[in-house]
């Protein structure tokens, strides 16, 4: 029995074709959620960063708002 390819049957050589072709085309799909999963998280890292300055802006407001009551109430 030979060892190469065209010792393979016909109907072989098609499913392994096939099979190469999904393999290839499950590849492509990894590589394009990988890739959406990188956009997410970069997303997801702006929002973060945005929400934690906003929240640092509303604590500083809250705290010159306090400031500005208590200085009120001194006078």
């Amino acid at each position: 029995m030979p060892n190469n390819f065209s010792s393979v049957s016909a109907s072989t050589q098609n499913r392994m074709i096939d099979v190469q072709c999904e393999i290839q085309k499950l590849q492509a799909d990894l590589e394009f959620h990988e890739q959406k999963i990188r956009l997410t998280m970069n997303e997801l890292e702006v929002k973060q960063t945005t929400l934690s300055n906003l929240l640092r802006r509303a604590e500083r407001l809250r705290r010159i708002g306090e400031r500005s009551r208590r200085d009120r109430n001194d006078c």
